[in-house]
């Protein structure tokens, strides 16, 4: 049950509070200070009017002149201290926001982001902004309004009994308001949410798709679908501006008949002297403190929907599953040995899909050996390459690496003695930390050791900051041969036990790629390694070949160089 109720919007925000309960605790105990000290301002001037309709100006005027303004000075005092608790908690959910994402995105299962733009999804970090700011209004502005109006409510109940009434009415509307308009208010506002990173996501692939647009110089297709985004999302701000606006009409026809009502009832009071003037004058400057707080709820609702939009925007994040921990690591292997894998009747299907990508696969490669499996890109290769790098779990059959189940391998240590090129790519950042990656097994040695490896000396060299050159835009102005190079000099680094290529230098030189694929292949290089090609000079230098067509694999014998060429595929 409480598992549910933490599902709902309240239940997040609750959640939230609770993990910061020890600095909302002393936030609130400053505030709780302050609304006692800010009462002291009525219950003056009560004072003050008795001692002045008597005639009496003495050192009691002064003195409570003085309680006064020292009362407003620790009031602000506490306010400051208030908000570097705030603070606080804003620079504590940014960091743990951030670090809790940079931590879950790597452990993400690759099925359950099928269908996404990851990229796009975290754009969901942005609503961190929405939600510190939100949370700081809701715990110093909403905190001193609620103080007040209980600590108002209090102290009239002692100037008589009917101001109780007064109290418990007030109270019921303003729950009832909130209960009635709250969900609307609370949808509209993820809609809006929904098309502002909608209309985000299509200026993202605009400029990502720059050229296409510059080129279809007549196309209508950005201003036709910005125009659909902008719609939708201005006609979500009418709605929920709609709930606003009620919220804030219920509060003006509220306050005018309280207000009124309370004037009354005061004047009445006064005339059959069950108060005093100076009462009379404290109540109703403690009733326009209690209205004024009152308006401040309603008014900031929008906070509220805010933080709650926030927070139900940054879990879509939290709710994509992580892998599975596993215990059985690769560490026991001896430094050099080679691994053996195996595959016996593996099956795999795409969520929502009838067809099998991989049909009862058997396949048996030997420590060290060199295969190459052929097929076009929609044979299935790309499911067999994510299962045997632990990406895709949802398979049937065997997948053994060293006789060891994938299944009950820790995906981080297997990533360690695996390596693939398929869907690498460059990042904002020096050519030394593109190749590096901050692995703290990868000294510079390896890493001028692999780019040598792919050819990339002399390039290297030439480069006016060498190693430090910093690739903006993750290397977008680099020819596509250099960057797969570079991720090629990447992913050996390691000395991966296992390398997986897929069409491995398939932009560069065939000179460039023969002389990169003699070193992979010969002792220098001394792993396991799969090609994924139809590339022939790839093919003559395997051990075994096999053909992938339609998710079925089958075994080919190692074919003349003159063959090389009408293997069918």
């Amino acid at each position: 049950m409480a598992s549910n109720t933490n599902n709902t919007p309240l239940g997040k925000l609750f959640a939230l509070l609770n993990s910061l309960r020890r600095e909302i605790w002393y936030i609130m105990i400053y505030a709780s200070i302050a609304g006692i000290i800010s009462l002291s301002l009525p219950l003056g001037i009560q004072s003050m009017i008795g001692f002045v309709s008597s005639g009496q100006v003495s050192t009691s005027v002064v003195v409570l002149i003085a309680f006064i303004l020292i009362g407003i000075m620790v009031t602000g005092g506490l306010t400051i201290m208030q908000l570097y608790l705030v603070e606080h908690i804003q620079q504590k959910l940014y960091a743990s926001t951030a670090f809790e994402f940079a931590h879950r995105v790597p452990k993400m299962r690759l099925e359950s982001l099928m269908g996404t733009n990851p990229p796009e999804l975290m754009n969901r970090f942005f609503d961190i902004i929405s939600l510190q700011k939100g949370i700081a209004k809701m715990l110093i502005d909403f905190s001193a309004a609620l103080l007040q109006i209980i600590f108002g409510l209090i102290l009239l109940s002692f100037y008589h009994p009917y101001f109780i009434f007064f109290g418990i009415f007030l109270v019921a509307i303003l729950i009832l308001v909130i209960r009635f308009t709250g969900p609307q208010g609370l949808k509209s506002s993820l809609t809006e949410s929904k098309y502002k990173y909608q209309m985000a996501n299509w200026l993202q692939q605009m400029a990502k798709s720059i050229r296409s647009f510059k080129i279809m110089g007549n196309s209508s297709l950005g201003l036709s679908k910005t125009d659909y985004f902008v719609s939708q999302y201005l006609q979500a701000r009418k709605e929920h501006f709609k709930v606003l606006v009620t919220q804030y009409l219920s509060f003006v026809g509220f306050k005018t008949f309280i207000t009124g009502g309370l004037l009354v009832l005061g004047c009445i009071l006064v005339i059959n002297q069950e108060i005093n003037i100076g009462q009379f004058v404290a109540s109703e400057i403690i009733i326009i403190l209690m209205m004024a707080a009152v308006e401040k709820l309603l008014v900031k609702l929008d906070v509220v929907y805010d933080v709650l939009t926030s927070l139900e925007k940054l879990d879509q994040v939290r709710q994509v599953p992580l892998e599975e921990e596993r215990n059985i690591t690769l560490d026991h292997l001896p430094a050099g040995q080679h691994v053996s894998i195996e595959l016996k009747n593996l099956s795999y299907r795409s969520k929502g899909s009838r067809h099998y990508d991989l049909h009862n696969l058997n396949l048996q490669i030997s420590p060290g050996n060199k295969i190459s499996i052929s097929g076009t890109d929609t044979s299935g290769k790309m499911a067999l390459i994510q299962i045997l790098l632990g990406l895709l779990q949802e398979y049937e059959g065997v997948v053994a690496i060293n006789t060891i189940s994938m299944r009950d391998i820790n995906r981080e240590s297997l990533h360690e003695y695996t390596a693939n090129n398929s869907e690498e790519s460059l990042f904002d950042g020096t050519l030394l930390e593109n190749i590096q990656m901050n692995r703290s097994n990868i000294s510079l040695h390896d890493v001028i050791w692999a780019l040598d490896m792919a050819g990339l000396t002399e390039y290297v060299q030439e480069l006016p900051n060498g190693l430090e050159t910093y690739l903006s835009g993750g290397g977008a102005w680099l020819p596509e041969s250099i960057v797969q190079q570079l991720i090629l000099a990447r992913i050996i680094a390691e000395k991966p036990r296992l390398l997986i290529l897929d069409n491995l230098l398939d932009k560069a030189e065939r000179k460039l790629r023969k002389q990169v694929l003699g070193r992979l292949t010969g002792n220098e290089f001394n792993s396991t390694i799969i090609f994924f090609s139809n590339d022939p000079d790839i093919l003559s230098l395997c051990d075994q070949i096999f053909v992938m067509k339609d998710g079925v694999l089958s075994n080919q014998t190692i074919p003349e160089a003159d063959e090389l060429t009408t293997i069918k595929i």
